[in-house]
């Protein structure tokens, strides 16, 4: 079969999936929580979407996981949910957030700089991306209100990253000039 996922066309069946898992060198992601379903193959339970990117090579973060979810129905795969994960303590939540809230003192913030890429689509709008975060991406009417979304995306995504106990990406980047 052939499904469209964002304007192209990938073969993607039953056996190109269960062969993409087959290599002893694949394994499930680990799970955290974001993972809600998953398909269990082998005995192994992979997160849907790991299935989807195994099977047409895209990254996790260039699909949503309700693509992933259609197609592995469509194919006949039986998707399960993964429960309710462990909550985390939540004590250190609470003292973050109170200090962000109520503490009027000025303090010192990390800065970090990503890079964006800024492209206009065939609409006209200004669509960013951030290629340290798979699958941040934001737009607006124009180069400023792209930029200004973005600036929000990112923050966002590093504050689900905060909840998720996942660390900040070190990132290092350099602008390189070709002539062509």
């Amino acid at each position: 079969m052939e499904f469209k996922i964002f304007g192209k066309y990938y073969p993607i069946d039953k056996s190109k999936i269960i062969n993409a898992v087959a290599d002893e060198d694949v394994h499930p992601e680990e799970r955290d929580n974001r993972h809600i379903y998953y398909v269990e193959i082998d005995g192994k339970k992979y997160p849907i979407k790991q299935l989807l990117s195994l099977a047409t090579g895209l990254r996790n973060g260039m699909f949503t996981a309700q693509y992933a979810e259609r197609i592995l129905a469509k194919l006949g795969f039986e998707l399960k949910e993964f429960g309710a994960y462990p909550p985390r303590p939540q004590r250190l939540v609470r003292e973050v957030f109170m200090a962000e809230k109520y503490d009027d003192s000025p303090k010192e913030q990390a800065v970090t700089k990503f890079a964006v890429s800024l492209e206009r689509d065939e609409d006209g709008y200004v669509t960013a991306s951030c290629p340290a975060l798979a699958g941040c991406h934001s737009q607006g009417r124009n180069r400023s209100d792209a930029i200004k979304n973005i600036h929000e995306a990112i923050r966002g995504y590093i504050a689900s990253m905060a909840n998720h106990g996942e660390a900040i990406p070190d990132v290092d980047w350099e602008v390189v000039e070709v002539v062509a």
